[in-house]
């Protein structure tokens, strides 16, 4: 005789409700036993792998500002808000994350019914629950596909395929599989043809259900049941149980939201100073524990996608720096000092290579140009460059140890307060012939003007600046420099790792700035904008710091500019990494440009939090190029794929590095580099100009 067992039917949930009182229930209270053990092994193992591990860093504060922390964790998490910069490994993750979230929610209210008093759930109910595990399994299959191809057919350079990875996948597809096969077989046991609504709550397991339909006595039904259970929960365990026992890339489930939830909400890209610096007996870091806590923490949260990797300008370049091998690298590093805490030795008083120098390379550690693009691109917001530096900090601080050519540059900071070691008392020789005054000339100015070194020292950067100043006398803004007294903002001598050399600047500084009671300073410099602005308030010095393209923007905007056609010219802009990446200043220097009659501005692929860097942040702009490419030559001919006459820059360094890339390409015929500050002074006339 047929048995109809139709799940929808009331005599399936008759047979289910006296299996779960007869037998069923002994197996539960054995999973539920076996699943707590699962979660006190976890804790355990958390707690003596990472957790311990981590205590071993230099503390860090990461806690504070709870709900902006949540926000971020949720959008990231839920609404995968950095994954979609790449569409395909976006969709990948997005359909694997959501369909894996989807089944354990349709588990989960299944078995919140049963377990509930263990009672017949109402059917509509279990039909919600059911659609949401069918669909989520459909989810997880199609971006499991995704990553299968895209990992083993296509293979981008940038993905490691480890052991591990094939492993998730074939156990992952047997849980989802089983799954379907069970229910459709136990669907298959129906009088006649399914009906047709069960697609709508089934829909896989409806069609391979109509595969097979067949006949079968009630006590299979049991039996269905026992194997149903140990299907799922077999596969299921081994993949929990590798999960928590491993250091399996499974483990970003729980590593990555930790660090997206602890990320570092400080303005991007400032670097910490040291504290205690008269006091410290080491400075930088030579051992893995000698990071902080938190950037152990970033190593273990490190997947191994690459995104960093593929964006790197130092990478792109053929030079042996990966953001993506030095977080590696650091993570095995952690991972083998850790065995000794795990066998119950002790972790710092193992002999191990430093990992400044040994571990990571010092042709690694100078090739960074800090322009942040790691942590930019990567989707739990990992950075490579504040280890880099505290690599860097070790070996100049410490060791002494650094290229060559940067002891010359140390030495002229030091003394004469810029890199070139040009006299102090000529930084403002090109302000004498327009009437600039000094502040101690004139005290009672309204903004400082902070040239920076480029624009004292360099000629080509000095027209910049006296083009800065032409604008400023046509609005009638009363300002003032330094003149001789204006020291270098420090910025190279930090991002190198002369912590000490940077220290003594910034104080200077201060100390003049706060002489004549500076309040507001305009820069032309990103560098000396983003350490003027953002870390200059870690020594006491609070300004309110403009860089030009956010003042002359303020100037259109009020329409206090009167501007004139310039010949007809096709312009593309550079974006600064200081400027853009530090501090989200994107827009102004393209409504600056946009509102020059005559110009066409055309955008590079790389660009806004793409763009490609100059190569000259991170202190290369003082170092030789001994490996690979020039970054600069290579920005060039992603300009001139665009056919632009004109690359328009905001930045002292990337006029200098993209002029020099033009000159060694041998194209000062078909390009030219200007500053935006230069555009706009040609198109302050009535009368057309050529550029």
């Amino acid at each position: 005789m047929r048995k109809n067992l139709d799940p929808s039917s009331l005599h399936f949930w008759t047979a289910q409700k006296a299996f779960i009182d007869g037998i069923f229930l002994p197996i539960l209270i054995g999973f539920g036993v076996i699943f707590l053990g699962l979660i006190a092994l976890f804790i355990f193992i958390f707690w003596r792998t990472h957790y311990r591990l981590w205590l071993l860093g230099k503390p860090e504060r990461c806690s504070g500002q709870v709900l902006e922390r949540i926000k971020t964790l949720l959008a990231v998490t839920f609404g995968h808000a950095r994954f979609w910069r790449e569409p395909l490994p976006g969709t990948m993750h997005f359909l694997i994350f959501t369909g894996t979230f989807l089944v354990f929610l349709g588990k989960g209210i299944r078995l919140f019914s049963f377990l509930t008093g263990l009672t017949i759930p109402p059917q509509s109910i279990y039909l919600a629950a059911s659609f949401l595990s069918e669909s989520g399994g459909i989810l997880v299959l199609l971006g499991g596909g995704i990553a299968i191809v895209r990992r083993y057919i296509f293979r981008p350079s940038r993905l490691d395929s480890k052991p591990d990875d094939r492993l998730k996948y074939i156990l992952g597809f047997i849980i989802l599989m089983t799954g379907y096969l069970v229910k459709s077989y136990r669907m298959a046991l129906t009088e006649g043809t399914l009906p047709l609504d069960s697609y709508l709550w089934a829909p896989v397991s409806t069609v391979l259900a109509n595969f097979m339909l067949i006949q079968s006595s009630e006590p299979l039904n049991d039996l269905l049941i026992w194997h149903r259970v140990l299907i799922h929960a077999i596969p299921a365990t081994i993949l929990a149980g590798y999960m928590v026992v491993s250091h399996s890339s499974l483990q970003h489930l729980f590593l990555s939201p930790l660090n997206i939830y602890f990320r570092s909400l400080k303005q991007r890209g400032a670097l910490d100073p040291i504290p205690d610096f008269e006091e410290a007996e080491t400075y930088g870091a030579k051992e893995i524990f000698e990071l902080t806590w938190k950037q152990l923490l970033d190593l273990e949260a490190c997947t191994n996608c690459g995104r960093c990797q593929d964006h790197c300008p130092a990478h792109l370049s053929q030079k042996p720096l990966s953001p993506k091998k030095v977080i590696q690298d650091l993570k095995a590093n952690l991972h083998k000092r850790g065995r000794s805490l795990l066998w119950g030795g002790s972790v710092k008083k193992e002999s191990d290579n430093s990992i400044s120098g040994e571990v990571v390379s010092e042709d690694s550690l100078w090739a960074c140009t800090f322009c942040l693009n790691c942590s930019e691109q990567c989707p739990v917001f990992i950075p490579a460059y504040d280890k880099i530096i505290e690599m860097r900090r070790y070996l100049v601080l410490m060791e002494t140890r650094y290229p060559s050519e940067l002891r010359e540059v140390f030495r002229n900071m030091e003394r004469r307060s810029n890199p070139w070691g040009v006299e102090r008392k000529m930084r403002s020789d090109w302000a004498k012939d327009w009437g600039v005054k000094t502040l101690a000339e004139d005290p009672e100015i309204e903004l400082l003007y902070y040239p920076g070194c480029f624009k004292g020292y360099d000629d080509r950067n000095k027209k910049v600046a006296i083009a800065m100043v032409k604008i400023l006398r046509r609005v009638g803004v009363k300002f003032g420099i330094l003149g001789s007294e204006e020291g270098c903002c420090g910025d190279p001598a930090r991002r190198i790792g002369n912590e000490y050399l940077y220290k003594m600047l910034v104080e200077a500084n201060i100390e003049t700035m706060k002489r004549y009671r500076v309040k507001k300073i305009l820069t032309t410099c990103p560098h000396c904008y983003n350490t003027l602005k953002n870390e200059y308030p870690q020594f006491g010095g609070d300004f309110e710091v403009l860089h030009q393209t956010e003042f002359l923007n303020d100037l259109i905007r009020e329409k206090r500019l009167n501007m004139g056609r310039i010949d007809p010219t096709t312009v593309t802009y550079h974006d600064s990494c200081y400027l853009g990446r530090y501090n989200n200043i994107y827009e102004p220097p393209r409504k600056i440009l946009s509102s020059i009659p005559g110009i066409q501005l055309k955008e590079m692929e790389r660009s806004h939090y793409r763009s490609f860097c100059c190569g000259g942040g991170g202190g290369r702009m003082w170092m030789e190029e001994h490996l690979g490419k020039r970054i600069s030559e290579m920005r060039i001919e992603q300009a001139m794929k665009l056919g632009a006459k004109v690359i328009a820059t905001a930045c002292p360094y990337c006029l200098t590095m993209l002029s020099d890339g033009v000159k060694d390409k041998g194209m000062e015929e078909q390009v030219k580099v200007l500053d935006i500050a230069e555009l706009l002074e040609k198109s302050l006339s009535y009368e057309p100009k050529k550029i």
